[in-house]
């Protein structure tokens, strides 16, 4: 932890820039697979990439930047129209030497958690740091951040608008997103579809005359799915 007489540079960073940066916390000393991370800094409009972990240095790892590396190559091409290298010397701030901890209170736009250590429990500074939105990936063998019930709620609906990728399935579970997205509950609220309000939805495509003739055997189909 740092003392008055070391602060980490990443706090005066974020208290300027943090409304404009996603921020990965315990990113390791080497960045990597950030195509999800990349998805959702231009999903936002956001600058800055920040990396932040406790060990020293933090470095890129270039031959593994990108699951698919076509793809987000592409991605940075466009979003910095024909010049990506400026997501390398412009957008990447990385703070080695700096615990999470040290962060507590200070806002960003959005938080990443990849491959967190166990006994890794980040709740309470996440939560104080206000984000937008909380991505969990690669989740394996590795802490899972509980924030359901503290301001933010599961959605998968922003999965699907901003195109996030399953990160590293298992072979045996080929259909598995390996990744959770929270959102915070007064962010980008009135965009969110009710779930509360889903069956009913249903029942009125369903009356309106989609599926069987009679209406009345789908709507107990449509009760029995929503359940």
């Amino acid at each position: 932890m740092a003392t008055n007489a070391s602060i980490s540079p990443a706090i005066p960073f974020l208290h300027k820039h943090g409304h404009e940066s996603i921020v990965s916390l315990g990113c390791g000393i080497s960045i990597n697979r950030i195509d999800n991370h990349l998805r959702l800094m231009m999903g936002l409009n956001l600058t800055y990439y920040v990396g932040i972990d406790c060990q020293s240095p933090i470095e890129f790892g270039y031959n593994e930047l990108f699951m698919d590396p076509d793809d987000g190559n592409a991605m940075l091409a466009r979003y910095y129209r024909g010049k990506p290298d400026r997501f390398f010397f412009e957008a990447v701030k990385c703070f080695p030497a700096t615990f999470v901890e040290e962060l507590a209170g200070l806002h960003c736009a959005v938080v990443v958690c990849q491959r967190t250590f166990p006994d890794c429990r980040w709740e309470e500074v996440i939560i104080s740091m206000s984000p937008k939105l909380v991505l969990q990936e690669d989740l394996h063998g590795c802490e899972r951040q509980q924030l359901r019930g503290k301001q933010y709620v599961r959605t998968l609906s922003k999965i699907r608008r901003y195109g996030l990728q399953p990160v590293c399935p298992w072979p045996i579970f080929p259909w598995e997103n390996n990744l959770v997205l929270w959102r915070r509950r007064d962010f980008d609220k009135a965009l969110e579809p009710g779930v509360k309000y889903r069956w009913l939805r249903r029942i009125g495509r369903l009356i309106r005359g989609r599926g069987s003739k009679d209406p009345r055997v789908q709507v107990k189909k449509a009760l029995k799915t929503d359940k």
